[in-house]
């Protein structure tokens, strides 16, 4: 049997309440277009490695992995901040948050996390890690039109400072209503 997990940092409360206003503002500046899917608050995260489908057999070594990738790192605070999009300037497909503080720190977790897992056999990423938080993702290619001019129009923002004491493995199960998402495992920075 296989389930589908990714590797995560959690974000507080606060931010996330914060990033649902965000989502709000856009909804109303966009006149809620269909074709967009809106991430929920209480879902949002920042992923550090997605591995899709993997056997539940191996469930104990990446979790050992993970542990072993924080236990290399000390904790650290990174900065949400100003909002942007993936895809082209006719046609964006993610709407997302960026890092404008700490992106180094999240790029020296990643790196080590992505080593340990290597070596349990989950091949190592080939793109550059780009840190962000996804806001929602964009279906069809008349909703990605609307989105540029929106958010170029955005002023400059911080959404709060994250602290990073513990990153988790996740089993995501897809369902009608969106994904639900299960901590399988917290491993603590040192």
């Amino acid at each position: 049997m296989s389930i589908r997990c990714f590797i995560a940092i959690e974000l507080d409360d606060a931010i996330r309440r914060r990033l649902a206003q965000l989502q709000d503002h856009l909804r109303n500046k966009l006149h809620h277009p269909s074709g967009i899917t809106w991430v929920r608050h209480e879902r949002m995260h920042l992923t550090l490695k997605f591995l899709g489908e993997v056997d539940d057999a191996a469930i104990n070594d990446i979790c050992s992995a993970v542990s072993e990738a924080a236990a290399l790192s000390e904790p650290f605070d990174f900065e949400l901040g100003n909002c942007g999009y993936f895809g082209s300037a006719n046609s964006a497909r993610v709407l997302w948050i960026g890092i404008t503080d700490g992106q180094n720190h999240l790029e020296k977790l990643h790196r080590a996390v992505d080593k340990q897992l290597s070596q349990i056999g989950f091949p190592p990423e080939r793109r550059r890690f780009s840190a962000h938080l996804t806001l929602a993702r964009i279906r069809n290619v008349k909703a990605g039109r609307l989105v540029r001019p929106v958010v170029d129009q955005l002023e400059p923002m911080t959404f709060g400072i994250q602290n990073v004491t513990q990153i988790t493995v996740f089993q995501s199960d897809l369902s009608s209503g969106g994904p639900l998402y299960t901590p399988l495992h917290h491993a603590f920075l040192k």
